[in-house]
């Protein structure tokens, strides 16, 4: 598991674009919170929009880390090539 999340998080890290986006989300999230507590919305729907978030934020991630790999796998077919 913990080589699972190292991974994740160097998927995050891996491009500036990513990192600004990374931080993005988790202002998003700040936003949210105080947005829904200003308004005054009750918690049950607040627990859902976090929800939500966390899902594609984490789906988004996972597909960064798959697409990193294919990536390193192909640079070292090419490498064994030559």
């Amino acid at each position: 598991m913990l080589y699972y999340l190292d991974e994740l998080l160097t998927a995050v890290n891996a491009t500036p674009g990513r990192r600004w986006f990374n931080l993005a989300s988790a202002v998003l999230i700040v936003v949210m919170f105080g947005a829904l507590a200003r308004t005054g919305v009750s918690s049950w729907v607040i627990v859902p929009v976090v929800c939500i978030e966390f899902v594609c934020h984490a789906a988004l991630v996972a597909a960064w880390a798959r697409k990193d790999i294919f990536e390193a796998y192909r640079r070292s077919e090419r490498a064994c090539e030559a």
